[in-house]
C-alpha cells in the first residue's frame, strides 16, 4: 500500500465538520435555485464532498469504498421504485386505476361538493401515486364546477391541493413517499403507518372546514365535463369491479408483512395478467408498458392526461437522485462529519422533541428553496443516527420529513409548479389559493406538536401501531 493510501486523515474538528456538511449543501441549493435540475446539482454536491474528503485526507480507495457502501444501502429501495414505475403501467394497462377513478368519480353530490373537492383528488393520487395528476385531471374539472354553486375558485383549489397532496404523501406509490422510507431505512408500510399519526387529524380538520365553507352552496352541478372524463373511461377500458384484484392482492400481501419487493412484484405479474385477460392487451404491449410507461390515445384529452404514466423508465431520473444522494450519504458517515455535527448538536438538542425540531426545520428551510426531495433525503441522513441514539422509531423521522419536505412544497409562492397549479386550476393566483391549502399548512404544525407531546413517538424497537392519542412513556 502507498504511503498516501495509510496516511490517517485529519481530526475532524466541529469547524470542519461544519464546512464538510454545509459546503455540498449550499453546492445544491444554489444550483437548484438557478434553475440546474436537481439530479445534477446532486452530483455537484458530491464532488464538493468529495474534494473535502480528499482534503481530509482520505485515499481515492477511501472514498470510492465509502460512496460504494452508499450505494449498497440503497440498492433494494432503488429497485422497489423501479417495481412501482412498472406496476403503475400495467395496472393502468390492466384497467385497474382506471375503475377506481371511474367509481370514484360518482360520489359527486351538490352539498358536500367542497369537502368532496379534498376527498376526490385524494382518492385519485392515492390510486396513481401523484398529485399532479389530480389536480391536473379532475381537479381542473372540480374547479370548474365550483363557480356554479356559488364557491369561489380558490376555496375549491385549495380543497383539491390539500386532497392531492394528502395522497402524494399517503400513497404507496408516491416518489416522495417511496423516498422518505428508503432515506430513513424504513419498511414503506410501517412509515405509512407512522404517517396516519399527523394526517388523520389534518384530514379531520380539513373536512370540517372545507365542509362548513361550502355547506351553503347551492344550484346544481354541470355534469358535462364529469361525464365526458368518466365515458372516456368506459370507453377505453373495460371498467368492472374485478379489476380491483390486483390491489387488493398487493395489499393482502402487505397486510401479511410479505417483503414490498415481492408485493409489488405480485402486482405486476396479475396486473399483466389481468391487462391480458380483461383488456386484450398483449404480453408484449405489456412489456412495452412496463419499460416505457403506458400510453393510449382516447380522443379525451383529460383521460390521456391522467392514465399515461407508470413505465420503469419513469422512475431512472429518482432512482438516480436516490444513488447519488446513497453516495453522499457514504461520504458523511467515512468522514464522521454527521457524528461531530449530531454530537455538537446534541448537546443542545438533548430531547426527542428538539431532535426532531433539527430535523423539522432543516427539512422546512431546505425545502424552501431545494424542492421535496432533499427537503426529504438530506435530513434523513444527518439525523437518522441521532433518532437512533435517543431511542427514536425511524418512522417518526421519516413521518416528520414527510410532514415538512412534501407538505411544505403545495405552498411555497414562488415556486414554479405552485404558480402552475394556479394557472391549471382555472386561473387563479397563489395568493388566492394558498390560504385555502389546509392540510400542507396542517401537516408541519401537528407533526411539531406530536414531537413534542410525544404522542405517536415511538421508542425505535417498538411497533409502529396506530393508536390514536397514544404518548411516549
Amino acid at each position: 500500500m502507498s504511503t498516501k493510501a495509510s496516511r490517517e486523515p485529519k481530526d475532524m474538528t466541529t469547524g470542519r465538520a461544519l464546512c464538510g456538511f454545509f459546503a455540498p449543501i449550499l453546492v445544491l441549493i444554489v444550483l437548484i435555485a438557478v434553475g440546474a435540475d436537481v439530479t445534477i446539482a446532486a452530483l455537484a454536491a458530491l464532488f464538493v464532498m468529495i474534494g473535502f474528503c480528499a482534503y481530509m485526507g482520505y485515499s481515492w480507495d477511501s472514498i470510492d469504498s465509502a460512496m460504494s457502501e452508499g450505494v449498497r444501502q440503497i440498492a433494494t429501495a432503488a429497485v422497489i421504485m423501479l417495481l412501482v414505475g412498472c406496476m403503475v403501467a400495467v395496472w393502468m394497462a390492466a384497467g385497474t386505476i382506471p375503475t377506481l377513478l371511474f367509481y370514484g368519480m360518482k360520489i359527486i353530490t351538490p352539498k358536500l361538493f367542497l369537502p368532496i373537492c379534498f376527498i376526490l383528488p385524494a382518492f385519485m393520487a392515492v390510486c396513481a401515486g401523484t398529485s399532479w395528476g389530480a389536480i391536473s385531471t379532475i381537479g381542473v374539472v372540480l374547479c370548474g364546477m365550483a363557480e356554479g354553486l356559488g364557491i369561489p375558485v380558490a376555496m375549491a383549489a385549495g380543497a383539491v391541493i390539500s386532497g392531492a397532496f394528502f395522497g402524494d404523501k399517503m400513497s404507496p406509490l408516491s416518489d416522495t413517499t417511496l423516498l422518505a422510507a428508503s432515506s430513513c431505512e424504513v419498511p414503506l408500510f410501517t412509515h405509512i403507518k407512522s404517517m396516519w399519526y399527523t394526517t388523520i387529524p389534518g384530514t379531520i380538520i380539513c373536512l370540517v372546514v372545507y365542509t362548513l365553507l361550502g355547506l351553503n352552496a347551492s344550484g346544481s352541478i354541470d355534469v358535462a365535463a364529469v361525464s365526458e372524463l368518466s365515458g372516456g373511461l368506459a370507453s377505453s377500458f373495460n371498467i368492472s369491479l374485478l379489476h380491483v384484484v390486483p390491489v387488493v392482492l398487493v395489499l393482502a400481501l402487505s397486510v401479511m408483512r410479505v417483503p414490498a419487493f415481492l408485493a409489488f412484484g405480485a402486482g405486476i405479474g396479475s396486473g399483466i395478467l389481468w391487462a391480458m385477460v380483461f383488456q386484450g392487451r398483449s404480453f408484449v404491449e405489456n412489456l412495452g408498458y412496463i419499460m416505457n410507461g403506458f400510453s393510449i390515445e382516447s380522443g379525451v384529452s383529460a383521460v390521456d392526461a391522467l392514465v399515461n404514466r407508470g413505465g420503469f423508465s419513469s422512475m431512472l431520473s429518482l432512482v438516480g437522485i436516490l444513488i447519488v444522494l446513497g453516495m453522499l450519504s457514504g461520504l458523511f458517515s467515512k468522514s464522521g462529519v454527521l457524528n461531530v455535527l449530531v454530537s455538537s448538536l446534541s448537546k443542545k438538542l438533548n430531547t426527542p422533541g428538539t431532535i426532531l425540531f433539527g430535523a423539522w426545520a432543516s427539512s422546512l428551510i431546505i425545502c424552501l428553496i431545494g424542492g421535496q426531495y432533499p427537503a426529504i433525503a438530506i435530513p434523513a441522513v444527518a439525523f437518522k443516527d441521532a433518532c437512533d441514539d435517543m431511542d427514536i422509531h425511524r418512522a417518526v423521522l421519516s413521518r416528520t420529513l414527510e410532514d415538512v419536505g412534501t407538505m411544505v412544497a403545495a405552498i411555497i409562492p414562488w415556486s414554479a409548479w405552485v404558480m402552475g397549479y394556479g394557472v391549471v386550476l382555472g386561473g387563479v393566483t397563489v395568493q388566492q389559493f394558498i390560504p385555502y391549502t389546509f392540510l400542507p399548512m396542517l401537516c408541519p404544525i401537528i407533526a411539531l406538536i406530536h414531537n413534542f407531546t410525544g404522542i405517536g413517538l415511538y421508542h425505535k424497537n417498538d411497533e409502529i401501531k396506530y393508536r390514536p392519542l397514544w404518548r411516549r412513556k
